[in-house]
């Protein structure tokens, strides 16, 4: 699973290490959360930091941004599978982050879902709670947990 706030390069080469050493493909699943824009914004004007809702088109440029930046990543992915011969899968979707994320454990009968874990600031835990928590809890195969 990717996002563009969480692209950690330890986790990545563990998940080609171990599909690697498994003989195991990968699947890479970015989530644009259409909804995370508003959630930003909801969260800045209650404490305070925006006075007023911002524009329809910032909304729009941020998922514009964060799709580019998921697209960008993927292919990196999947190049450095080519690279390494390790059967890769990507898989794009659009919605609320833990339910697409659990929809596509079950759709793609997931074994192993390799996350990052980083130190994140009070003020991004209030922003974006804690999705790992919520996934981790609900996942029906092993969860391995990366620190950054």
């Amino acid at each position: 699973m990717l996002s563009t706030t969480r692209q950690s390069p330890k986790t990545i080469d563990a998940a080609f290490e171990k599909a690697r050493l498994e003989k195991k493909g990968l699947t890479a699943l970015f989530v644009l959360d259409s909804e995370m824009p508003e959630s930003i914004f909801d969260k800045l004007t209650d404490i305070g930091f925006t006075g007023e809702k911002p524009s329809q088109q910032l909304h729009d440029s941020i998922l514009t941004e964060y799709r580019v930046r998921g697209d960008r990543k993927l292919k990196e992915l999947e190049e450095k599978a080519l690279a390494m011969k390790v059967p890769f899968k990507t898989i794009i979707r659009e919605g609320d982050f833990i339910s697409e994320c659990l929809d596509v454990i079950a759709e793609e009968e997931l074994e192993v879902v390799i996350i990052t874990r980083k130190k994140r600031s009070t003020l991004s835990r209030f922003i974006f709670g804690s999705a790992l928590a919520e996934i981790s809890s609900k996942a029906d195969c092993e969860m391995l947990i990366i620190d950054e």
